[in-house]
């Protein structure tokens, strides 16, 4: 999958950070956290996530930079203080990253007492088994969420143009699978094809897939 080659370009790319809700700062007060769910989230998931969630008795989210990806270190870093920021007892705390983001992500979170999401990858997450398939044919698979990282990513790895391209040279095309909440920009597609050198093409993601996955998740 083209996620675990991104890693081996960095392990030898593949959530600068940010928080949503800043963990020293604006994350609620132990007592609050206690009546609360918490999930601990990738960006990546920002757009989908927000539309898939009830309005009302959603839980609290802290998002992670997907650039994380390409700065392992870091990840696990932020990943143990967000962790331990909500160690709480009787606070139910979920991450929704993959099993495949980091090679110590399953010990990190039983070590916390946290729940990990059942999937390997966010591609994983929104398609099931349907992405193995999608990744035939020398496939890469987008979201527009993965193409808007793509500038942070390249400032962790320290790439440039150049260094994309050799990268991602095993690839014949690029399927962006987009769900329609905030779709790429003709322009920023155009972009994306210009640093890569990759021909694109745009299919619809149904969100029903990664809808079942939350809601088994956050039981």
């Amino acid at each position: 999958m083209w996620v675990e080659h991104l890693k081996i370009a960095v392990y030898a790319v593949r959530c600068s950070y940010f928080y949503s809700i800043q963990v020293g700062s604006n994350l609620r007060t132990m007592s609050e956290l206690k009546k609360h769910k918490i999930m601990i989230a990738c960006s990546i998931f920002e757009k989908e996530l927000k539309a898939c969630l009830p309005s009302e008795g959603s839980p609290e989210i802290i998002w992670i930079d997907a650039g994380l990806h390409a700065d392992l270190p870091r990840l696990e870093e932020q990943l143990k203080k967000v962790l331990e920021k909500t160690r709480v007892h009787g606070t139910k705390v979920r991450v929704l990253l993959g099993s495949g983001c980091h090679p110590e992500i399953c010990r990190l979170v039983r070590r916390y007492g946290a729940g990990l999401a059942p999937v390997k990858n966010c591609i994983e997450a929104f398609c099931g088994e349907n992405a193995k398939k999608l990744e035939e044919n020398r496939t890469m698979i987008m979201t527009p969420g993965w193409i808007r990282a793509w500038p942070n990513i390249m400032e962790a790895l320290g790439w440039d143009e150049v260094d994309v391209r050799i990268n991602l040279g095993r690839y014949d095309r690029i399927l962006l699978l987009d769900p329609g909440i905030d779709p790429l920009t003709d322009d920023e597609i155009l972009m994306f094809f210009d640093l890569t050198q990759i021909p694109i093409e745009v299919e619809h993601l149904p969100l029903d897939h990664f809808k079942r996955i939350l809601d088994e998740f956050l039981r």
